[in-house]
């Protein structure tokens, strides 16, 4: 992961347009697990995967519709025919991904203070609160963006992305770094755990 945010900030400070992608909740068999990341640059070449197939093709063409309007969203994907006949990916999994345009210094931060916090060996966990399903036909400016949190090993905040205050059950699901848990979903938050090692 450390790779990827360095080669994001680079990115940003040659002003080529760049989105982060992440993979934030899965139900069922799926062919990457949550916080698995891609970026997807202008010109349409990424670092990293999603897992590929359809739905990795899927992303990186909302990305690249989404990078000039620097707005993120969570892609919701249910594997089934639509997403997988040609790949063999029916596997009836279901994958949320977060795409967000990343452009100026100040996006940046936020992903500064995740390789501060990777480089110091003791990780973090990304806190991102997921929106509800848009209604079929809901307009750009309706949308509900995603809130990110950064929170470090003592459970203080570090950074944030998006525009809302923490919700007050933020802290309720979430489980000690030390621990090393697996990425998990409670009360509409994704909990993503990241180490120095990732």
């Amino acid at each position: 992961m450390r790779e990827l945010l360095l080669e994001l900030e680079k990115a940003v400070q040659q002003q080529r347009p760049v989105c982060y992608t992440c993979l934030v909740e899965t139900r069922g068999s799926t062919p990457q697990k949550p916080g698995a990341a891609m970026l997807i640059f202008s010109d349409g070449s990424q670092t990293g995967t999603l897992g590929g197939g359809c739905v990795e093709a899927e992303v990186k063409r909302r990305a690249l519709r989404l990078i000039d309007a620097e707005t993120p969203e969570i892609m919701t994907f249910q594997l089934d025919n639509d997403y997988g006949w040609d790949d063999g990916l029916i596997c009836g999994g279901r994958m949320k991904v977060l795409v967000d345009p990343v452009r100026t210094e100040q996006d940046l931060s936020y992903y500064r203070s995740m390789i501060q916090l990777l480089e110091t060996d003791r990780g973090c966990t990304e806190a991102i609160v997921i929106p509800p399903e848009s209604a079929e036909g809901t307009s750009e400016s309706e949308r509900i963006l995603p809130d990110r949190f950064l929170i470090d090993a003592e459970a203080n905040i570090i950074a944030t992305r998006g525009n809302q205050q923490p919700p007050a059950h933020l802290f309720d699901g979430l489980k000690p770094i030390k621990n090393r848990p697996r990425p998990y979903v409670s009360q509409g938050i994704a909990y993503l755990t990241f180490h120095q090692t990732c």
